[in-house]
């Protein structure tokens, strides 16, 4: 037995080897990247902690964990720190999505989900980044693991529940998009319920008390949320869902293949396919049903509901959904992992003592280890900082994306020295205005300067900017650039990815006729 647990704890920790590189290896590597300065605790003078809270766009947890960081690095200067417990957040979410689908639909589709939750370069790149996603997911899985455990083991059917809605909360108070579990949480509790309310007089009090902690700890802050929020958060909010905050594309198939550039997509959606045809074959058989059963199968139409809704929503009602998208994939990494699972189990009673199953199984782990590779090339290899340039990857190359689309970017290699930069621009306080060609909501945390060409001063040119603006940003920044040679420079490769000048202050027609 001792032996057999052994072997049973080195499998899971051999499954788990992947996710962890995938999330730990470099992780302090990158600078912070657009919506990570968002997540930092950064309010305005004068002003307290909850009515900073309450100004965001988004639930509070993501500020709370970075307030509390910043007892330990004040200046936010480490990213590996403030990275790291987002990063563990996400090794969480392998091991307890692991547990469970193992819980519901059998040991293997539950290896298959860790290994496609663990490798999924959306999940992967959440995972490196200072922002609220992983801590979603966390929370999310561990809300239906509780409640799979209440209806599963006696001694877990109270605190189970009690538990499972807390942890629920906690998901909602990082981001909305927790509610998309409901109609998994409907299925379990419904379940539990059933099986408890005869037998146990205080199931009713347990599930109560569990609601009202619950929604006591969410309404504390959605309540006061809701009547302070400001005309442009909503504004944020409706351009999201009409498409007018962006003039770009949206399409989640193409942002999609951005995180993971060669052939997964195609796997993810021929795999879907495979996962919808045994959701229905495992709830209903091969023949199509008189009547509609839920009973039976009531935990595969939960599933499918789980995946449908977000779906649905993400797709049909909001225009750029960007990579919130992750709300019905990870219900998709379940239904592929059926059927997979499923599949298997087809060759192995149709074709019995073939090598069929033992080839399928072959291809399995051929297919696992690719999209492993291609994750650790994507997020963790920084010779190469795809996506802003080509990269290599076996015989393939990673193209660089299409700025038509609209493109949400996070969690790739990306080093430009912004601290550096910071550093040198606070050698001169005489200088206040700066002009560039990278995006303004990263360049304001680092130079806190008036942005104004003519007013410049500072000209920061970046090598491969997130605008994937190459060019200059006007007339008198390529005049200069082409006259005067940089001040201050970062040079990788033999290449300089960062070219700092100082301008003289005025249009280009008065600098000229000042005689520069």
């Amino acid at each position: 037995m001792k032996k057999l647990i052994e072997k049973i704890n080195l499998a899971l920790f051999g499954l788990m080897v992947p996710a962890v590189i995938l999330r730990l290896f470099n992780l302090g590597y990158s600078d912070y990247q657009g919506d990570e300065i968002k997540a930092l605790y950064l309010p305005g003078t004068g002003e307290n902690f909850f009515s900073y809270l309450l100004d965001q766009r988004k639930g509070p947890v993501q500020f709370i964990i970075t307030y509390f960081l910043k007892f330990i690095n004040p200046d936010y200067t480490n990213q590996l720190l403030m990275r790291m417990p987002f990063a563990l957040a996400g090794i969480l979410s392998v091991f307890f999505l692991y547990k469970l689908v193992q819980m519901h639909f059998g040991k293997k589709a539950a290896w298959i989900s860790a290994l496609l939750l663990g490798s999924n370069g959306f999940f992967v790149a959440f995972s490196r980044i200072v922002q609220y996603q992983s801590f979603v997911i966390l929370f999310m899985i561990l809300t239906l693991y509780m409640l799979t455990l209440a209806v599963k083991r006696p001694d877990y059917k109270t605190k189970g529940v009690i538990w499972a809605f807390v942890f629920w909360a906690f998901g909602i108070l990082s981001h909305y998009d927790a509610v998309f579990i409901l109609p998994f949480v409907m299925y379990l509790i419904s379940v539990w319920f059933k099986r408890n309310s005869k037998t146990n007089p205080a199931a009713l009090k347990t599930l109560i008390i569990s609601l009202a902690v619950s929604g006591a700890l969410i309404l504390a802050f959605y309540i006061p949320f809701v009547f302070s929020i400001s005309e442009s958060t909503l504004s944020y909010w409706s351009g999201r869902i009409s498409g007018e905050v962006s003039s770009k594309i949206s399409s989640s198939k193409y942002l999609f293949s951005v995180y993971q550039p060669i052939y997964v997509v195609h796997f993810y959606i021929l795999a879907s396919l495979l996962g919808f045809v045994f959701l229905y074959y495992k709830a209903y058989g091969l023949k199509l049903p008189k009547k509609i059963k839920f009973k039976s199968a009531a935990s595969y139409i939960a599933l499918f509901a789980w995946f449908f809704i977000p779906f649905v929503f993400m797709e049909w009602f909001v225009y750029i959904p960007g990579t919130h998208i992750y709300v019905y994939i990870l219900p998709v990494i379940i239904i592929i992992s059926i059927g997979l699972d499923g599949f298997l189990d087809f060759l192995s009673e149709k074709f019995p003592g073939t090598v069929l199953a033992w080839a399928y199984q072959v291809i399995l782990f051929l297919i696992f280890t690719f999209i492993f590779a291609q994750s650790y090339a994507v997020f963790v290899d920084n010779t190469k900082e795809y996506p802003w340039e080509e990269e290599k990857f076996l015989v393939w190359t990673f193209p660089e994306p299409t700025p038509i689309y609209h493109l949400s970017l996070f969690g790739f290699p990306y080093y430009r020295d912004w601290e550096g930069i910071s550093a040198f621009v606070k050698q001169y306080p005489e200088i206040s205005a700066y002009s560039t060609n990278e995006r303004k909501s990263i360049v304001r945390y680092f130079v806190p300067l008036e942005k104004d060409t003519n007013k410049a001063g500072f000209y920061i040119h970046i090598r491969n900017p997130q605008t994937f603006t190459e060019t200059a940003s006007s007339e008198k920044s390529q005049y200069w650039m082409e006259k005067y040679d940089p001040i201050f420079t970062l040079t990788k490769a033999n290449q300089d990815y960062v070219r700092m000048y100082i301008m003289e202050p005025g249009t280009l027609k008065e600098i000229n006729d000042k005689g520069y």
